[in-house]
């Protein structure tokens, strides 16, 4: 990168002189020049060291946002068009994404999102591009992530379909499936061991609208050898035959 930038930097002195060549100035003029763009070309070698700045202008008439992969909640007079990489992007360290400016990223002056605090991180195509793999945070509340298979009317099904996410495995009936209304485990799904029954959730879920133990939760009581289970009457013992 930055051996293109001072390539582009050269050519771009030697366009100047021959300019001034051309408007048959005095030699003490073109060193003059040559002494001014070089100056230029210093100060922005020390903007740009140790960092590259991509960017790409808002353009409500690109092409690419006729496509619904590409304009699915965008509005595309705020938002810069895409930037694509044509190879793997690889970092020793990692890959942060900032901001929220992602798809229905939101403000207070932009009613029109449904997010109340971020926007999409990640997306990920199938080889076919008709369902994405989206990571987000921020749309039911500031700290509620979601990961999730998703596809747009229309592009896969006739209405829109959200997949399944499989952790733990990528082959078939191994891990555990997460569907949008549905989780299948394929292995032992251990509960968590205590010697009394929770109080709490620990974290406020705005979900809930509360940190209080939801009716249905289960636990393995350590002390008892039981299984609890919350009801709406309290706590109780799950009864084996």
């Amino acid at each position: 990168m930055q051996r293109v930038f001072r390539f582009a930097c050269v050519a771009l002195l030697l366009l100047q002189c021959i300019e001034v060549s051309a408007q048959r100035v005095s030699r003490k003029q073109c060193i003059a020049l040559v002494e001014q763009l070089q100056q230029r070309v210093a100060d922005l070698e020390k903007q740009l060291e140790g960092r590259v700045v991509v960017a790409k202008p808002v353009d409500p008439n690109w092409e690419k946002w006729q496509d619904v992969r590409y304009n699915y909640g965008f509005n595309a007079a705020e938002q810069p068009i895409f930037n694509t990489v044509e190879g793997v992007l690889e970092s020793t360290t990692m890959l942060s994404v900032r901001g929220g400016k992602g798809r229905w990223n939101n403000s207070t002056d932009k009613p029109y999102t449904t997010f109340v605090d971020g926007g999409h991180l990640f997306e990920g195509w199938n080889g076919t591009e008709t369902c994405r793999l989206t990571m987000l945070i921020g749309k039911q509340a500031p700290d509620i992530a979601c990961i999730q298979v998703y596809s747009p009317k229309g592009l896969y099904k006739p209405k829109r379909h959200f997949g399944w996410v499989k952790i733990g495995s990528d082959d078939a009936k191994e891990g555990i499936d997460f569907g949008r209304r549905w989780a299948l485990s394929f292995v032992p799904f251990t509960l968590g061991g205590f010697d009394k029954a929770p109080t709490t959730t620990y974290y406020h879920n705005s979900q809930l609208e509360s940190d209080a133990v939801p009716v249905g939760t289960l636990y393995y009581d350590t002390k008892a050898g039981k299984i609890g289970c919350y009801t709406a009457e309290g706590w109780k013992y799950i009864k084996f035959e």
